[in-house]
């Protein structure tokens, strides 16, 4: 080639086509340097998955199945000995046997009215007024008339014991006597009769007159009910006819009433069942009623049937349900074990255990929702409640 084609070729107008030219020339040179280098390449990153895979393990896929979990915190009591029992259970509604509608006993206006609904009076406590100022007039002329039957009878009777009084006489001041002693008895019950008094303790349940009102003896002045003689009547199944029995002993609450119970027992029994229904009525007394329950409260009647004195008892709040079936978990080297649970006898509070558990095994109550079995646990004690005063 000749210096003036060379000058041309690498002229300003021909440099694109010269670089072409280069680098065809060049790229067997380049594409040898390239596989020689590439396996080197692939062997360093060999090497490093190698090294990554050495250093890091644990943090593979399986790693979080590997890694502990957490603790769960939860609360736990321990598994007692106590007396639980299996009762009958009754919603029922408290009435009284000693239940009266005041009347008076004579006709008048009311004068004073002394107590109100709602009011805890004793026996022979003034209750209502009527108007007495004609009453307590009468009284006074009978018991005048009195005295002077009395002056005269005891003047006949000495003459008649001296022989100056025929036996006429003297018989006929008697009688008269006789008859002021009972005009002035009957004058002083009316008057009494002026105020109505409780006939027993109770409770004013209903007030039926106001003070001004003209009443007479069909007039209702007050609804009484006596507190002692509270009662609940339930409905028992047939079968259990045999199951209860007089006397037996058992227990009444109330929702309305949190954390009261009191004691009862089976005052009556009918003898016959109901065939409409299948069940015979069964009366449950109160034995010491308080001014917190009263007649109308809703209530549950509970009947004692079977008592066991020493159970092993667990609190009704350790059982967890899921569909029909109930268990538990207790604590085993650290970690949570799920019971079934196998149950007896149950109150409002607590539940007997049959088996699976032994006094002093600890079971949790605060924390078991979600427990998986052989989860990890964390035991914290119950915080203590602070009152307001203790804060300051």
């Amino acid at each position: 080639m000749s210096a003036s084609k060379s000058s041309s070729l690498f002229s300003t107008t021909n440099w694109p086509r010269a670089f072409a030219v280069a680098l065809i020339a060049a790229f067997p040179l380049f594409q040898t340097g390239c596989s020689k280098a590439e396996p080197k390449s692939t062997e360093a990153k060999a090497e490093s998955a190698a090294a990554k895979g050495a250093g890091g393990a644990g943090r593979g896929p399986g790693a979080a199945d590997r890694r502990e979990a957490d603790p769960i915190p939860v609360q736990v009591v321990s598994v007692t000995r106590g007396p639980i029992s299996a009762s009958l259970a009754f919603n029922s509604t408290l009435e009284t046997e000693s239940v009266v509608d005041i009347y008076p006993r004579i006709n008048g206006q009311v004068d004073q009215l002394l107590v109100e609904e709602g009011d805890f009076v004793k026996a022979g406590t003034p209750l209502l007024k009527i108007d007495d100022r004609e009453l307590r007039v009468d009284a006074d002329e009978a018991r005048v008339t009195l005295e002077r039957e009395q002056t005269d009878f005891t003047r006949t009777e000495g003459l008649f014991n001296r022989g100056l009084v025929n036996e006429q006489d003297y018989e006929n001041d008697r009688f008269a006597l006789s008859q002021a002693q009972l005009r002035a008895d009957r004058a002083n019950i009316r008057y009494d009769y002026a105020t109505v008094v409780a006939p027993f303790d109770g409770v004013i349940s209903e007030r039926e007159v106001q003070v001004g009102a003209r009443v007479a003896t069909g007039t209702k002045l007050f609804s009484f009910v006596s507190l002692k003689d509270m009662v609940a009547k339930v409905f028992v199944p047939g079968r259990y006819l045999t199951s209860v029995s007089a006397d037996q002993s058992a227990e009444i609450t109330s929702e309305f009433i949190p954390d009261a119970t009191y004691a009862a027992w089976v005052k009556r029994i009918s003898p016959i069942i109901d065939p409409a229904s299948g069940t015979f009525k069964v009366t449950v007394g109160v034995r010491k009623p308080d001014a917190a329950i009263v007649p109308g409260l809703f209530v549950r009647a509970s009947i004692t049937t079977e008592e066991r004195p020493d159970a092993l008892l667990i609190p009704k709040r350790a059982v967890v349900y899921e569909g029909g079936s109930q268990y538990v978990f207790t604590v085993r080297q650290g970690r949570a074990k799920r019971l079934p649970l196998d149950a007896g006898f149950e109150n409002q509070t607590m539940i007997e255990v049959r088996s699976g558990l032994e006094e002093g095994d600890e079971v949790v109550v605060l924390g078991q929702s979600g427990l998986k079995d052989k989860s990890p646990l964390k035991i914290v004690e119950p915080v203590a409640e602070t009152s307001a005063d203790e804060e300051e």
